[in-house]
């Protein structure tokens, strides 16, 4: 009975994580306060149309109602943001593709672009002392980490325009490689290079199957 259980645990298909990408975690721990500070200021901004207790004679209810409604809206765009920089910001290594995933821009990436995998500590592609204005704050907390060099012979578009869409800490400061600033960072070095190493068998086995001459005909057929 034991043994089935171990073989049927064996057989089943690798567990898909998603490791979290730790500057968008950090980038989104910043934005929360700022919202709540703004949703807070946009409900006091309404009081006044609604309590005449606290009406000011300098400015209309009205007027007050209109930038506290703008505020609100402001503070819950941040809160979005926020939400989703700590929930959905993540890579994940599926068997077939690697996905990467930041508040509004989602990436897949044939694992065929990918060269190979190696650890690297974070201070060493963004020291300290050239980090200059978000920057600071935003990577303080990340610089003793190790993260994940993935090195690529390609990108999946343009560099130029990736980087507008994605953080300049996901990028390499001394190779054409991503960086990932994720917890586990070996576990997902090594789920990438079994990936990456199993599309390469399949590669290889289907070059060197045999197929009938015949059937070669197909590819020659207008």
């Amino acid at each position: 009975m034991a043994r089935q259980k171990a073989q049927q645990k064996a057989q089943e298909p690798a567990q898909e994580i998603r490791y979290p990408l730790l500057v968008y975690r950090v980038l989104g721990k910043r934005y929360r306060s700022p919202a709540i500070l703004l949703i807070i200021m946009g409900i006091v901004l309404l009081l006044p149309s609604f309590i005449s207790d606290l009406e000011n004679e300098q400015v209309e209810p009205a007027a007050l109602a209109g930038v506290g409604g703008v505020l609100i809206l402001v503070g819950l765009a941040f809160w979005l943001f926020s939400r989703l920089a700590i929930k959905h910001s993540y890579v994940q290594a599926n068997p077939d593709l690697l996905v990467i995933r930041t508040p509004f821009y989602r990436l897949l990436v044939s694992y065929r672009r990918i060269s190979h995998a190696k650890s690297v500590k974070v201070s060493n592609l963004y020291p300290a002392e050239s980090l200059k204005g978000m920057g600071k704050p935003l990577m303080r907390p990340l610089l003793g980490m190790t993260a994940v060099e993935l090195v690529v012979k390609s990108w999946p578009a343009p560099k130029r325009r990736l980087r507008r869409f994605l953080s300049e800490f996901m990028f390499s400061t001394r190779d054409e490689a991503w960086v990932f600033i994720v917890p586990q960072y070996s576990r997902l070095m090594n789920q990438i290079d079994a990936s990456v190493q199993g599309k390469a068998s399949q590669r290889r086995g289907t070059s060197t199957q045999y197929e009938d001459p015949f059937e070669r005909l197909k590819y020659y057929d207008n």
